[in-house]
């Protein structure tokens, strides 16, 4: 602890090294914290669905719908207990940017079937009264200041459900009991847009409710069967399956991402493995003259080394603070629907400022390495 004040004075010697040091390890740390966050978004939603529920698309795209002669087939299939259905609407509110999920549901059964859905008695039955009523999430009445009783008018982002604008009531906002639900999606009655669309009677996708979890890989084949070599043949999946599918078409984003923080990190120690090696080679005459008033080799190790934790350590605690306050889908406005929850939490913070203190460690072994081996006779004569 008697170093501390000379490990200290030593980095302040050149401030402006110091603080290119200390950003270039912040934004290290950001960015690992930040692509850390999204990848344990997807992987907690994934994690957080329901083993009892599996969901039918097209077997060509999701983007095409299926008709609602379909729901008969499939709660026909053994196992099946529940059944329910929704469509993603992709209504835009006054401006393109202000995205989020807005999606059509057969309300009674989602709500039954989506416990993590959390409304109040009277809530929920304001909404199903109301076909022009809708529930919205905690975080989009906290993004746009709605309030139960406002009219939300959305433009159809998709031709197929017209171009006259769709007016909606809040009826009510729930909260999300997992990550498996967020809290940035609008959910109104399905038969509203299904009655004013162009072609009526489709549906996005189906959910099924199984009786046994354990059967969900025979009754999704059995689901598929039944439409096989017909003109809307299905694909079903678990949910948690259609999750990581989901998440797949985004790319391997765990290579992806992993390659870039990897990339910053290594370019960010050999940064800071620079920096340390200039200040070492300036402070040749000062090493010198420690080693001869008697610091042993080791405190001199450890004392180019505490410069080079302390330094990293200080840009890691920034970047992960940073990332910590911004770095969260609300903030961004890039969650709701099938984009899970993100955001940087405790454990990521803590590993991004552990990520620096291992950058400082590092790109300080070298220079404290030369430094401790220095000859008083050799470093004199180097400086004269």
């Amino acid at each position: 602890m008697k170093f501390i004040s000379l490990v200290l004075k030593s980095a302040r010697r050149s401030k402006r090294r110091t603080a290119l040091t200390v950003l270039s390890v912040a934004i290290a740390v950001f960015l690992f914290s930040s692509l850390r966050a999204v990848l344990d978004g997807f992987s907690a939603a994934t994690e957080a669905s329901s083993s009892t529920r599996v969901i039918t698309i097209r077997s060509t795209s999701m983007i095409f719908n299926m008709p609602t002669s379909h729901a008969d087939a499939i709660r026909s299939v053994p196992g099946v207990q529940d059944l329910t259905w929704a469509n993603w609407f992709g209504g835009i509110y006054k401006d393109p940017k202000n995205f989020f999920a807005n999606i059509a549901i057969e309300p009674e059964s989602y709500l039954r079937m989506y416990p993590e859905i959390i409304v109040t008695p009277e809530v929920k039955k304001a909404f199903l009264e109301d076909r022009t009523g809708c529930l919205v999430g905690s975080g989009l009445v906290k993004r746009f200041d709605w309030h139960v009783g406002d009219t939300i008018v959305l433009k159809p982002g998709i031709p197929y459900y017209g171009t006259q604008d769709y007016t909606f009531t809040i009826r009510g906002v729930y909260k999300a009991g997992s990550s498996a639900v967020d809290d940035q999606t609008m959910l109104f009655h399905w038969k509203y847009i299904d009655e004013r669309g162009a072609v009526h009677g489709q549906v996005g996708w189906y959910v099924a409710q199984l009786a046994n979890p354990d059967a969900a890989a025979r009754v999704s084949q059995a689901i598929d069967e039944k439409f096989a070599n017909s003109p809307n043949e299905t694909k079903t999946d678990t949910e948690k399956q259609f999750q990581a599918s989901f998440a797949s078409m985004l790319g391997n984003l765990n290579l992806l991402l992993g390659s870039v923080a990897l990339a910053v990190v290594i370019t960010t120690l050999f940064v800071a493995a620079n920096t340390m090696a200039m200040s070492v080679r300036e402070r040749t005459t000062e090493i010198a003259v420690m080693r001869t008033l008697g610091f042993q080799a080791a405190t001199i190790f450890m004392l180019v080394v505490g410069e080079g934790l302390a330094v990293s350590i200080a840009g890691g605690a920034i970047g992960a603070g940073i990332a910590r306050v911004i770095i969260n889908g609300e903030f961004l406005s890039m969650a709701g629907g099938f984009i899970p929850q993100f955001g940087v939490n405790n454990w990521n913070a803590i590993a991004g400022v552990g990520l620096g203190g291992l950058i400082g460690v590092l790109a300080a072994l070298i220079p404290a390495m030369m430094a401790s081996r220095l000859k008083i006779v050799d470093a004199l004569r180097r400086v004269a």
